[in-house]
């Protein structure tokens, strides 16, 4: 548990701090190399801690899979809240199409939510497909690390936190590692680690919550970016 303790502690310390040096200096006008200075600290990280797993003689299968999940419970409330969601999210699709001020403002509000992040989005053929590798690694990295390794690391504390503090404390880390995004960016991340991790909760699979982090992910490598070079000039100054 010391190694897991520093292990952890280094990476939601670690990678604010390193992130703001880089958002100093960094050259964002090289994406295929930004996005190589993403995914290769990223599987080294795993890489290290995949390699603890097997010292320690712990279960691979364990990182991927709970038999008796925390909230499976809940599974039956999970389906009607599913369907409550695609319902609403219907009734809202008929609501843009008749409503096209409703569906400009929101646009608009989609738009300075990718501001944010506009900087690293691709362009060219080449960036795009180098993104779509960022995307499956942010989706297996950071699922495994925030999802399945922080919440082993929690439920073997001395003291026990409830599953409401659980989900709050866990999301909060996994926002404050993306604080390159501003604020706005820490709060969404948080409130979607949140959701990934009350689908592990509740459904004891990290291949599901690995690929939804992936579908979410990987839009942006085909999302039209012509703003990225004035947005990269206005971070690097």
């Amino acid at each position: 548990m010391i190694f897991l303790s520093g292990f952890l502690v280094s990476i939601v310390v670690g990678y604010p701090i390193w992130d703001y040096f880089y958002m100093k200096k960094g050259n964002f006008s090289d994406k295929s190399r930004m996005y190589l200075t993403i995914i290769i600290p990223q599987w080294a990280l795993v890489a290290i801690l995949f390699a603890y797993w097997f010292l320690t003689e712990r279960s691979f299968v364990d990182l991927f899979y709970v038999d008796n999940p925390i909230l499976a419970s809940h599974a039956d409330r999970m389906k009607i809240i599913g369907i409550g969601a695609i319902s609403t999210l219907v009734v809202y699709a008929l609501i843009f199409i008749y409503t096209p001020k409703l569906k400009q403002g929101f646009l608009k509000w989609m738009n300075s939510q990718i501001d944010a992040i506009r900087f690293m989005l691709p362009i060219t053929l080449k960036e795009r497909i180098l993104f779509i590798l960022v995307a499956i690694t942010a989706g297996f990295c950071e699922e495994v690390v925030f999802r399945s390794v922080m919440l082993y690391y929690f439920e073997h504390l001395p003291f026990e936190f409830s599953i409401i503090s659980l989900i709050i404390v866990l999301s909060l880390l996994f926002g404050i590692v993306h604080l390159y995004q501003g604020w706005k960016g820490v709060l969404g991340t948080a409130y979607l680690g949140g959701i990934l991790l009350y689908v592990f909760l509740v459904t004891g699979n990290l291949w599901l919550c690995i690929l939804i982090h992936f579908l979410i992910d990987v839009k942006f490598a085909f999302t039209a970016n012509q703003k990225s070079s004035s947005a990269s000039n206005k971070v690097a100054v």
